[in-house]
């Protein structure tokens, strides 16, 4: 081989090399719109969707994102003062009686004018489930893609 044939084969890998380390893309949504309230019944809603993580290379998705989904509830007086961002749900505690039907983890905690305490829980969903929902939603929503 000559030295020429050498140089261009050094430059297709140097530059196959700076292709395959290119970063990938980042998407960043700012998402104004007005919080979701929690009807006064008690019936969870979904309030934030997320889907963080994943690998794609050259357009192709290597490992899926980790589909998150936070739903949001009102529970009794005193039950959010009881409880701690990352603690498991459902708990034990009596204050925080629910119907809500969920597992997962302590999100976002609030006390509403009314007194009553507001309960957010986290947790993982396939990602067929995740792309049918929207915000607003009522959990768990009547969809065979959702089924636990």
């Amino acid at each position: 081989m000559h030295t020429g044939g050498i140089a261009v084969l050094a430059l297709l890998i140097v530059g196959a090399v700076v292709l395959a380390l290119q970063p990938g893309t980042t998407e960043v949504t700012v998402d104004d719109s007005p919080p979701v309230e929690p009807p006064p019944d008690g019936t969870a809603v979904i309030a934030t969707l997320r889907a963080p993580g994943g690998l794609a290379l050259f357009g192709m998705q290597i490992v899926d994102p980790t589909h998150t989904i936070e739903v949001e509830f009102l529970t009794g007086p005193g039950c959010s003062t009881l409880l701690t961002p990352g603690d498991p749900w459902p708990t034990s505690h009596p204050e925080c009686a629910s119907e809500v039907d969920v597992a997962g983890d302590v999100g976002s905690l609030g006390i509403t004018d009314t007194g009553r305490s507001l309960v957010g829980v986290t947790f993982t969903l396939s990602g067929a489930c995740y792309d049918l929902l929207e915000r607003g939603m009522a959990w768990p929503p009547n969809l065979p893609e959702c089924l636990r």
